[in-house]
């Protein structure tokens, strides 16, 4: 290696790559991303480094435990004034949206209800990043990094 090459910056799979699934409550639809994280100057995790890749898993009503939700808030709603919106609404002047937001979905669920909804995320995160894993460090590989399985 001569003085003016540098070193690949090493990322490990299982220790730096995260996923994150969510519950996009404007589009109605779950969404992912795929992120790698950075290191302080201790080494210790600090922040997101850079996104891998972003897309949408489901539309929010074809997975029954979001959809038994979406359901009962509505059914809900419409007895209630948070259900005086609009059919179509617009939110940011030029986007139309023909079905109501979930706004105030989360503030609508139980504690355990969320709890449930956060175990399916947790489920679908370790799904997407054992199924992506080769599409992914090859990704990765493509930046300039060397990755390694695990830092163990």
């Amino acid at each position: 290696m001569s003085i003016y090459e540098y070193p690949k910056p090493v990322v490990s799979y299982e220790d730096d790559v995260f996923v994150w699934v969510y519950l996009d409550q404007i589009d109605r639809v779950l969404r992912y991303e795929a992120f790698v994280i950075d290191y302080d100057h201790h080494g210790r995790p600090s922040t997101l480094k850079f996104v891998i890749e972003e897309g949408v898993l489901d539309n929010a009503h074809e997975v029954p435990l979001i959809n038994e939700f979406i359901k009962a808030y509505e059914r809900d709603c419409f007895l209630s004034r948070i259900a005086s919106m609009p059919s179509c609404v617009h939110p940011h002047g030029r986007t139309l949206i023909s079905t109501p937001p979930l706004r105030f979905l989360y503030n609508y669920l139980a504690p355990e209800q969320i709890e449930r909804l956060h175990e399916y995320f947790a489920a679908q995160e370790n799904r997407l990043k054992r199924d992506k894993k080769s599409r992914w460090m090859r990704s990765l590989r493509a930046l300039g990094f060397d990755v390694v399985p695990n830092l163990a």
